[in-house]
């Protein structure tokens, strides 16, 4: 079997993180996770790379055509009301039949939100 080498660049994201592929959310809690959620991935389309998103907020490229992730080009940390939007809009969503709730955003913090979905999904 072909062994593919999954590099990061720069700086490793935090986990646990949200990978956003065309067909479907990823979550991955370590670099083994990452490496499988990352490779298994379709770029969303217009797009040549797959989005990630750290426990910070922090977005982060995985290239497919090179196995590589880094800290995402444009500096910009997604908001909790974006990745929650992302998650209720997403396919994996629509399969698992829950939705995470928009209510009383400003008193959760960003880090718990991500990890309750990266729950979710993994479930």
């Amino acid at each position: 079997m072909n062994q593919i080498e999954f590099k990061i660049l720069f700086r490793a994201p935090k986990y646990p993180v949200i990978i956003v592929s065309a067909n479907r959310l990823y979550s991955a809690f370590d670099i083994n996770q990452l490496a499988e959620g990352c490779i298994s991935s379709v770029p969303i389309e217009n797009k040549d790379y797959i989005q990630v998103v750290d426990s910070t907020g922090s977005e982060f490229w995985y290239m497919p055509k090179h196995y590589t992730l880094s800290p995402g080009f444009v500096f910009k940390k997604w908001t909790k009301k974006q990745i929650i939007e992302t998650f209720n809009n997403s396919a994996s969503e629509k399969r698992i039949l829950q939705e995470y709730s928009m209510k009383s955003l400003s008193s959760k913090r960003l880090d718990k939100i991500i990890h309750d979905i990266c729950t979710i999904l993994k479930s």
